[in-house]
């Protein structure tokens, strides 16, 4: 291989992959290189043009990376047992110059610096080993995207947070492990506090020095402190019995609030949940198109909609949310058929333009073949026995 592009190769993996060793480096030995030998009693091989280099950046010691690698273990022509690991006598700061020139020998194929490889972060929620849908999509691999010892927080940005909104039956928006995640809008906060829900006892409320009755952001919503009841029309989007349990499972799987020792983790982590109510009957989703529109205008990033119908849907209220606010739609690619095996019919709103389509996978990867399946669904997600919020506090396995 051309040397020069192998340089090349080398700094563009360090530009994007840092926190490596200042202490090594990995080497590979030329194919054409027969008989590599170290000595033990020297902590040097019988190459010496490796020797001289070796001496001048004061290594420590070379040996062999992979000790168990055998000759037949490769990789097209790359052999597992020729690649070789530098380690210096002391802590070297400018690692990546030391691993770039060594391939300028004649004697080694490539060179690189090795990564710091830490463990995937596991938040410490009691329940994180039962949700195997979370490694399954690699959130674990998301979260360490954030210094989280360091006190970063996932799901947080310097401008601004992300607001998800669950357009559902209702919400128990004072769930334990909701509330801390429940969108708050402090366009209303009329007494200017910096909340607009407060603890009274052991409950949560609105604040009562917020509910002036006045539209003081003028989004068309008056009080609307964490989203809207659509069916009534009122700014409590809380369940009206525990049947109207499905908005507040869905809430747990967007953002449980996540590393804080209690029950479930989530995907979100802080991702902020604004709610609605907008169901009559626990079994029927009434009035979503009209959440969804009052979700754009209440300046949700993403509006979830874990629900559908074969019917059809409307694509003017979809590409309204889309077009003017901004919003971006995520819809379930439905249920699959009354028989309960695969559909490939058009499902609404999933099935319209401007929405992102999710279909259900089980654990393995594994689809049971219960949902809707066809064209129009764009990926899938854990989707069975899912461990998730609940009505009155709780957690439940869930779908």
């Amino acid at each position: 291989m051309n040397k020069s592009l192998l340089l090349t190769q080398f700094l563009l993996f360090n530009i994007l992959f840092g926190d490596v060793y200042s202490d090594r480096f990995l080497v590979y030995i030329e194919n054409s290189i027969q008989d590599f030998q170290i000595h033990d009693s020297t902590a040097r091989t019988n190459l010496e043009e490796l020797n001289l280099y070796l001496d001048k950046i004061n290594a420590k010691e070379i040996f062999r990376w992979l000790p168990n690698a055998r000759p037949t273990d490769r990789d097209g022509d790359i052999y597992l047992n020729r690649y070789f690991v530098i380690y210096l006598a002391s802590i070297n700061t400018d690692i990546y110059d030391l691993a770039k020139r060594a391939i300028q020998l004649d004697c080694i194929q490539s060179s690189e610096t090795m990564p710091v490889i830490k463990p995937t972060y596991i938040p410490n929620d009691p329940l994180w080993n039962v949700q195997y849908g979370l490694p399954l999509i690699q959130a674990d691999l998301a979260y360490d995207l954030w210094d989280v010892d360091g006190g970063e927080i996932p799901g947080q940005m310097d401008n601004g947070e992300i607001v998800v909104a669950v357009v559902d039956d209702a919400l128990d928006w004072d769930h334990p492990d909701l509330v801390e995640n429940l969108w708050q809008n402090l366009g209303e906060d009329a007494d200017g506090d910096g909340v607009v829900i407060v603890q009274s006892g052991s409950t949560w409320i609105f604040d009562p020095d917020d509910e002036d009755g006045i539209d003081n952001d003028e989004d068309g919503y008056e009080d609307n402190f964490i989203g809207w009841d659509v069916q009534t029309n009122d700014n409590d989007p809380t369940y009206p019995d525990p049947n109207y349990s499905h908005g507040t499972n869905v809430a747990g799987c967007v953002s449980a609030s996540t590393n804080n020792n209690t029950s479930i983790a989530s995907v979100g982590w802080s991702v902020k949940i604004m709610a609605f109510r907008c169901s009559n009957n626990p079994d029927y989703i009434t009035t979503g198109y009209e959440g969804i529109l009052a979700a754009a205008q209440m300046g949700a990033n993403v509006i979830n909609c874990s629900w559908g119908s074969f019917g059809g849907g409307n694509q003017s209220v979809i590409n309204a949310a889309y077009n003017n606010y901004g919003s971006i739609i995520v819809a379930s690619s439905g249920n699959g058929g009354d028989d309960g095996n695969t559909n490939f019919d058009l499902h609404y709103p999933s099935g319209l333009d401007n929405v992102i389509s999710v279909s259900a996978i089980g654990p393995n990867d594994n689809f049971s073949c219960w949902a809707t399946a066809g064209e129009t669904v764009d990926f899938c997600a854990p989707g069975e026995n899912i461990r998730t919020t609940s009505v009155g506090g709780g957690t439940v396995n869930m779908w």
